[in-house]
C-alpha cells in the first residue's frame, strides 16, 4: 500500500522539476529605476521637438501609441498591435546615473533618460544630433535640426 502511495509523489515531484527549466531566474535589479521598470507598460506617446541652430522650435510632433513594453529585467519585448513581438537586451550602463537606459539589439543600440518613473507613469526622453524631420519622410525629403528631443510616455499595464 505504501509504494502506491509514493508513485503520485514521485511523479508529481518530477513534474515539479522538469517546470524549473520554463523559469528563468532573474537578475536581481541594478536600481530603484530597474526594480520599478520591470513588468508591463504601454507607450500611449512620443513627443517629437526638432530645434534650430539658434535653439529655437523648428517643428514639433507627436503620435499616438499602444505599443506594449515588457521588461523582465534581462530583456525588453516591444509588442505592436498586431506585429510580431521583438527583443532586445537592455542595461544601466552607467552605475552612477541609474536614469540612463541602453536599448540594443545586434549591433543597433540606443540610449535614453528615464526622466520620471512612478508606480503607474514612465517618462524617457532621448537627443539626437542633427535629427532630420519629419521622421516618417524619405531620408532625401528630411530637413536637419541642430536637434531633436524625443519624449516618450508610458503607462503601467493593469
Amino acid at each position: 500500500m505504501k509504494k502506491l502511495f509514493l508513485i503520485p509523489i514521485l511523479f508529481a515531484l518530477f513534474l515539479t522539476s522538469c517546470d524549473d527549466d520554463k523559469d528563468e531566474k532573474l537578475d536581481p535589479p541594478v536600481s530603484q529605476t530597474d526594480a520599478q521598470m520591470r513588468g508591463d507598460w504601454t507607450n500611449t506617446m512620443i513627443k517629437r521637438v526638432y530645434y534650430s541652430m539658434e535653439d529655437e522650435v523648428m517643428f514639433t510632433d507627436s503620435v499616438q501609441y499602444q505599443t506594449t513594453f515588457s521588461f523582465n529585467g534581462k530583456q525588453l519585448t516591444v509588442t505592436v498591435p498586431g506585429g510580431q513581438p521583438e527583443v532586445m537586451n537592455y542595461s544601466f550602463p552607467d552605475p552612477n546615473d541609474s536614469t540612463l537606459i541602453e536599448l540594443q539589439r545586434g549591433s543597433d543600440r540606443g540610449r535614453y533618460n528615464v526622466v520620471s518613473i512612478s508606480g503607474s507613469q514612465m517618462t524617457w526622453m532621448e537627443e539626437k544630433a542633427w535629427a532630420g524631420f519629419p521622421e516618417e519622410a524619405p531620408e532625401a525629403e528630411k530637413t536637419t535640426s541642430k536637434k531633436g528631443v524625443y519624449t516618450w510616455r508610458f503607462t503601467r499595464k493593469q
